[in-house]
């Protein structure tokens, strides 16, 4: 087809788009039928997934906005395809199987702002792709190549002349002597977003991206990242964001995170990828009086405690912290200017029972999000000093009624209690004072365990009064005492006929209760009068024997000698030898989880509580140990034990049961090994008394 054919089918496609324009927003292209073309109010095509190959590519009106040909079948673009499509803003060739860019492919499209050309097959290396290929895109904004096969690392030199580029998709791969990214990204003045693609970066140092000062937003997520060494962005100052989510950081790199992490930095995510560290500890991560962080994700990781005190704080400029998908057991810092707290799906039940997750008297909170926490009860003054919170949910929990204090929650817009084992509500007037406060609050009772009985006829009344209250009408079900489920949404009706059930049984059970109390007083005045004289008898020795008592001092006490941490594997060698050896022989007092486990506890509160009562841990490694997740745990644990509650004190000793290569250790527990705090188990007699004497020694 020639120009002017082309310039028929612009015209007819006009006319036809012209008539169609106050009837419908999409309809079949003209020019080729598997394409769809927005009639209003510009110009956009559509042939994503048509089956398009090299040899039938449709010719395109030049007043085209948008065209998008990706998951098509093209394999090379003639140099004619765009020609004079001056308005084209943005134009998508993802995931074809294109393995050539002719020369002056893209000279019209003066205009392109968006360029997606990720997934092809494209060979990104020297020569391959002529130079000058992106010459003639002077306004392009967003680029993004990542996803193909062929190119393992995008040429910078193809890069540099788009000195409008503000943000690209490009993929992240090794080269031995080659920087990651190279210095064709120092023009690029308005470059401010990168995000990876394909990524392989096992470490960053302070010259990965010394060539990219003027970003500002930087994806570096399924990175493999491992190691960042410290000053890694000491030439970014212009950072704000940075998301290294699922990626797996060694240990040994927290202790100088906070010294690699820009002062420039608002958003950082660290989702997913600091999988051996249990303990949160924010000074590892925030220089906190120099940081300006403003939003901090760092949910989807291992973290069992996560507990501030003056030493150990949240930056003050951080407004949003996202703690959930942890296995949290503790939690609390001080947080006088945050706005949102996410601390769902963890295991803060517990702890919440007795404690406050803010040291902070008054809090600027927003909105706090406990749901899934396994939360049975919560401390009477949790919510003290919210006045500014207007969302809280504590859905999917065990509570069973609202015995915490809502008369701080001023500006409280909903709470949502939800999926709990909620009944009735004891409190009433903790409801009518929260209304009281704030006009608008809606609460959010639906799918609880609501009964229909006498004894909570005030709870249904109060729900009928109060229904403008609810969030929502579905999931209000009532259940009587014969197991017949009603519909709260007949809140009426079962108040009518619950007044009535309950007003036949008032007289009978006055005079029941009246008649018991008589009973009771008469019975209790005939058993002080019968047993008069050992009452008197039992006065006096108690009296001698509390003049004949002496105080004795407090000295440091635990339960066990030791713990025992082992995989089920080396359960035989534990019973037939170790417990032998040091329980019956040597009088020590072993905590071994088959047998001294409280049962229906957690397995981990019981891990943490045996280790907490115990002198010492004694780990018996072999590869179904290195194997084991639980213990490894019980490993960590009393790592943690050692540092945070024994002052520094070792409290952990390691029995080499199998021979197991150095390289298949973690390097936490390859310390331990080069501080010869281990004992090899031998497998001769003579060796064998010498170990248990040995080991022995080590416990006492």
């Amino acid at each position: 087809m020639n120009i002017a054919s082309l310039n028929v089918v612009t015209i007819i496609f006009t006319l036809v788009a012209g008539d169609n324009k106050s009837n419908l927003s999409y309809i079949s292209c003209p020019f080729d039928h598997r394409c769809i073309c927005s009639t209003s109010p510009i110009l956009d095509i559509d042939c994503n997934n048509t089956q398009i190959t090299r040899n039938d590519i449709p010719y395109f009106p030049r007043n085209v906005n948008q065209l998008n040909l990706g998951f098509n079948f093209l394999v090379q673009i003639r140099n004619n395809t765009f020609h004079l499509m001056h308005e084209l803003s943005k134009l998508d060739l993802s995931w074809n199987e294109i393995t050539v860019i002719e020369e002056g492919t893209f000279d019209d499209l003066h205009n392109l702002q968006e360029l997606h050309f990720e997934g092809n097959l494209i060979n990104c290396s020297q020569g391959a792709l002529p130079m000058s290929v992106f010459k003639s895109l002077t306004s392009l904004k967003f680029l993004n190549v990542a996803k193909m096969q062929n190119c393992k690392r995008f040429p910078d030199f193809i890069i540099s002349g788009l000195t409008r580029l503000e943000s690209i998709v490009i993929d992240i791969r090794p080269i031995v002597a080659v920087p990651e990214f190279g210095v064709g990204y120092l023009s690029l003045k308005h470059f401010k977003r990168l995000k990876a693609g394909f990524c392989i970066l096992l470490g960053v140092d302070k010259d990965t991206f010394v060539n990219l000062p003027y970003v500002e937003y930087l994806d570096l997520q399924n990175c493999l990242l491992m190691q960042i060494e410290s000053k890694t962005f000491t030439a970014n100052t212009n950072l704000t964001y940075l998301d290294i989510s699922n990626n797996n950081l060694l240990i040994d790199v927290f202790p100088i995170l906070s010294q690699a992490l820009p002062n420039s930095l608002k958003i950082l995510k660290m989702s997913n990828s600091m999988r051996d560290l249990y303990s949160f500890n924010p000074n590892l991560i925030f220089k906190s009086d120099e940081t300006s962080l403003e939003e901090f994700y760092i949910n989807g990781n291992k973290f069992v405690y996560a507990l501030g005190d003056e030493d150990h704080k949240l930056p003050s400029t951080l407004r949003i912290a996202d703690f959930s998908n942890n296995i949290l057991m503790k939690f609390c810092f001080d947080m006088p200017n945050l706005l949102a707290l996410d601390l769902r799906n963890n295991s803060l039940g517990v702890y919440l029972a007795s404690n406050r997750y803010t040291y902070s008297n008054e809090t600027t909170l927003k909105q706090v999000d406990l749901s899934l926490n396994e939360i049975h009860d919560l401390t009477f003054p949790i919510f003290h000093g919210h006045a500014y919170t207007t969302k809280i949910n504590l859905s999917y929990n065990k509570l069973t009624d609202i015995s915490f204090d809502l008369s701080h929650l001023v500006r409280l817009e909903i709470l949502d209690l939800s999926h709990n084992n909620i009944w009735s509500v004891s409190k009433l007037s903790s409801l009518d004072i929260l209304h009281t406060l704030s006009t608008s609050a809606k609460l959010n009772l639906s799918y609880n365990r609501l009964k229909c009985s006498c004894k909570n006829l005030p709870f249904i009344q109060w729900l009928l009064e109060n229904r403008n209250m609810m969030v929502q009408s579905k999931g209000y079900n009532c259940r009587y005492e014969n197991g017949q489920i009603a519909d709260m949404r007949d809140a009426s009706l079962i108040d009518i006929l619950l007044k009535k059930d309950c007003r036949s049984y008032t007289i009978l059970i006055v005079g029941v209760t009246v008649a018991l109390l008589i009973v009771l007083i008469l019975l209790f005045a005939g058993l002080i009068f019968r047993y008069r004289w050992k009452l008197r008898y039992l006065l006096y020795m108690t009296r001698h024997k509390y003049k004949l008592y002496k105080s004795i001092q407090s000295s440091k006490h635990y339960k066990y000698d030791a713990f025992i941490s082992y995989a089920n594997a080396e359960t035989g060698f534990i019973s037939n030898e170790l417990i032998p050896n040091l329980e019956r022989n040597h009088n020590l007092k072993l905590c071994i989880h088959q047998r001294d486990f409280i049962p229906g506890e957690e397995i981990t509160q019981n891990i943490t509580n045996g280790i907490h009562q115990s002198k010492m841990t004694v780990c018996i490694l072999s590869q179904s140990f290195l194997d084991s997740y639980y213990c490894m745990f019980e490993f960590n644990m009393a790592r943690m034990e050692s540092i945070y509650a024994r002052e520094g004190k070792n409290v952990l000793f390691l029995i080499l049961y199998e021979h197991i290569r150095l390289k298949d250790m973690p390097l936490v527990m390859l310390e331990f090994v080069e501080q010869q705090s281990y004992i090899e188990y031998p497998r001769d007699e003579q060796g064998n008394i010498v170990f248990w004497e040995k080991l022995k020694d080590a416990l006492l």
